[in-house]
C-alpha cells in the first residue's frame, strides 16, 4: 500500500504593502456580521470585558466558536469533518474561555441609599 503525501496548501504571495481588515469595517447589513456582533455584546457583557485584551480575547472566541459551529454543520450535511482541526479549535477556544472566566459576572447593583451614603462620605 502506498503512502499518501500529505495534500500541499496553495502558495499565496504576500502583498507588498499590509491593509487590515476589521470586523468594523465589514457590511454590518449581513447575517453573519449581526451574528458575530450579538455573538460579542454577549460574551462581553457575561465575561465583564473592562479592557482592551479581554475584548481582543472575546473576539478571537467568538470567531472560533462561528468557525467551530460551521465545522459541525457541514459535518452533519456533507460528512466532511477534520478531527485534528476541530479539536486544536476546540482546545483553543477553550483557553480563551478560561482566560475570560466561565461564570458571568455580576454587576454591581448597589441600592440607592448606599449609593447616597458613599458620596455624601
Amino acid at each position: 500500500m502506498a503512502k499518501r503525501r500529505p495534500e500541499r496548501l496553495k502558495e499565496i504571495a504576500v502583498p507588498a504593502t499590509f491593509v487590515p481588515r476589521f470586523w468594523e469595517m465589514i457590511d454590518g447589513r449581513t447575517g453573519i456580521a449581526k451574528e458575530v456582533r450579538h455573538r460579542y455584546q454577549t460574551l462581553a457583557d457575561d465575561t465583564g470585558a473592562d479592557s482592551y485584551q479581554k475584548e481582543l480575547l472575546c473576539q478571537r472566541a467568538v470567531f472560533m466558536s462561528v468557525q467551530l459551529e460551521t465545522m459541525e454543520c457541514t459535518a452533519a450535511e456533507t460528512g466532511a469533518f477534520d478531527h485534528g482541526v476541530y479539536t486544536q479549535m476546540s482546545n483553543a477556544l477553550l483557553g480563551l474561555l478560561r482566560t475570560l472566566g466561565l461564570e458571568r459576572v455580576i454587576k454591581d447593583t448597589t441600592d440607592l441609599q448606599t449609593y447616597l451614603a458613599e458620596r455624601q462620605a
